[in-house]
Order: structure tokens, then sequence, then C-alpha cells
């Protein structure tokens, strides 16, 4: 129980909206009628249902026969038992342990994690930083796009970069195999795109850097992700997303719970 309401407390004091939906979920009322009763959009509502069932506070009511329950094409939620005879206050305020000698070694441990040390933010790339970073190809933290790219795509990417140790870099105006091409839209004109992607499908919202560097004559764009901040797990478009390597995952449930509890999935 201490840890399903210690992982309650870490999602509901950055998004308090959610305990309200929390509160709402009774096992009969559908991501409609939440949205009708909390007075918000139902696709915003539908992604902290997602939230609160990848941190395993709640889960999709299933019929007889084993299949989620829908109403007027909407699914149906209710609380996990556990979480069903916690009181709403305990994910409000502090919550005090007796320090017996095993739970002061737990919150021995828990205060080192919080001590491991962050990643900075990646700096604005020099031109000879970039013909580097061409030479040796993408790899965890940089990744290339060729003109025309669609900003969709653009944003994928940053969402999957958001949920990892190191944040990461997108460069527009390279190819794949490394070779630059120059950006066929000005910084101001992608500017503008992205950060409405971004604001219509990662959750919580989400802040990037976009810069103009010139390269060997030619202009290149480089968009540049913070690292994850052990608080917030980004959602896009309902989905959890981490980068591996140089391709794109949905995070497994066990990679999910990682998070939620403020660890590093990589």
């Amino acid at each position: 129980m201490q840890e399903l309401i210690t992982r309650g407390r870490f999602i509901f004091s950055k998004a308090p909206e959610r305990l309200k939906v929390f509160e709402l979920v009774n096992s009969k009322r559908n991501t409609e009628e939440i949205a009708r009763l909390s007075r918000r959009h139902a696709n915003s509502i539908r992604r902290d249902l997602q939230f609160l069932d990848d941190a395993g506070l709640i889960r999709s009511k299933c019929g007889r026969d084993g299949k989620p329950i829908r109403t007027t094409g909407f699914p149906v939620y209710e609380k996990v038992p556990l979480a069903r005879t916690v009181s709403l206050a305990y994910f409000r305020g502090p919550i005090r342990w007796a320090t017996t000698p095993s739970s002061q070694q737990s919150l021995m441990a828990g205060a080192k994690k919080e001590r491991v040390k962050q990643s900075k933010p990646l700096a604005v790339p020099a031109e000879r930083d970039i013909l580097d970073i061409c030479k040796h190809g993408e790899d965890q933290v940089y990744e290339f796009k060729g003109q025309g790219s669609e900003v969709a795509k653009l944003t994928r990417e940053i969402a999957a970069m958001l949920n990892t140790r190191q944040g990461g870099m997108i460069l527009y105006g390279i190819d794949d195999s490394g070779t630059i091409q120059g950006t066929d839209i000005s910084r101001q004109k992608l500017d503008q795109p992205l950060q409405n992607s971004l604001r219509n499908t990662i959750s919580p919202a989400a802040t990037v850097r976009l810069h103009s560097v010139s390269v060997i004559g030619h202009e290149i764009l480089v968009v540049i992700v913070p690292p994850w901040n052990r608080r917030d797990v980004y959602h896009y478009e309902g989905r959890v997303l981490v980068r591996k390597g140089t391709n794109v995952f949905v995070v497994k449930p066990e990679e999910s719970k990682r998070l939620h509890r403020g660890d590093y999935v990589i």
C-alpha cells in the first residue's frame, strides 16, 4: 500500500486535475461522462486515464467474457482493488511512516536515488560539432531528418527523447546517411507548426529549443530536447514512447512502472 500511495502522490503532485479524474472513476462512468463531469475535453481525459492505468491505479473494467466494457464507444475504468481502500486524503498530503530500521533503510535508499546526477541539456552545436556528428552517424542522442520530413515525425521523436536520461537532438536538413542537405524551411516557419504539434500530441506539455546553425554554407535546424526530469512521464497520443538507439519504441508495462517511480529506462 505504501508503494501505491507514494506512486499516487508522485503522479498527482504535478497534475492535480488527475486526482479529480481518479476520484470520478467508479467502474460505471465512461471516458465521456468523466470528461463532462470534470468539464474537460474527452481527449485530455483519455490521456489521463491511460496515465493512471500505466501507473497501476486503475484498470479497464472487463465483462464476464473477459473483454473490456465500452459504453457509447468509450471505455469504462475501475480502480484497482488496493486503490479502492485508500482515502483520497492520502494522495493530497505528505505521509509519515514509522521509521523502523527497514523503513529507514528504504527512505535512505530513496534519498540516494534522488541524488542521482541528472544530465544537463545539450548545448547548441557549432559547425565543427555537426560535422563530427554527421561523420559518426545517428545514435541514442542524435537523429537526422532530411528535407520534407513531416512535423508529426519530428514530434514523435521528441516524445521518445523526452523520456530518456540524456534527452536528444534532431538535426533537420541532414539525411539518414549523414549527408548535409540544408533545410528547406526557415526556423520561423517550422517553429509554429512544431509547437502546435507538441501541444496537441504530447502530455504533459513539453518545451524544446529550436536553433539555426550554418554548416559549410547550408542552414541546419537543430531541435534540442531536454533530458527527462524524472517526474513527468510524457505521453504521445496516449502512449508512452522511449528512444533506444536510433529507434522509437512503445514502453513495456514494467518499463512504464519504472518511469512512474522516477527510474530511468535508458
